[in-house]
């Protein structure tokens, strides 16, 4: 009997060595199916990063354009901002000319009107002149 149960306990060890052997191939298949499935998580992450890496590319790509279209109108900003004041120069400068020119105007008017005096004065001058004639003339 002891025979007996030293081979039955001997069986049963055996048994429980190849379930454990078994469930150690088991282990091992599951492990390598989540190793497998984390190289595949692995590959997914780097698309995704390689993908990341392309849009902050690209983004770096439009952010140097938006630079170089901001300089653009800081540009085009000092070109009007010179404009503006070569504009208002001219327009300074028109309004001396205006000045002189309503200077002149009047100067002008003034001539004419002191002409126009001395033209009246000869003219009654000459008047003067021939009525003094006349009257040497008659005597």
């Amino acid at each position: 009997m002891a025979e007996i149960t030293n081979e039955m306990i001997l069986q049963a060890i055996k048994e429980l060595n190849d379930q454990l052997k078994n469930h150690t191939e088991e282990t091992n298949k599951r492990f390598e199916q989540i190793d497998r499935r984390f190289e595949q998580i692995d590959r997914h992450f780097k698309q995704i990063d390689d993908r990341f890496k392309q849009i902050d590319h690209r983004f770096e790509q439009i952010d140097h354009r938006f630079e170089q279209i901001d300089r653009r109108f800081k540009q085009i900003d000092q070109q009007f901002e010179q404009t503006k004041q070569q504009l208002i120069a001219i327009n300074e400068r028109f309004e001396q000319i205006e000045q002189e020119i309503v200077q002149m105007n009047r100067q002008l008017t003034d001539v004419a009107n002191g002409q126009k005096i001395l033209v009246e004065e000869l003219f009654d001058n000459k008047k003067e002149i021939k009525r003094i004639k006349n009257v040497l003339n008659m005597y």
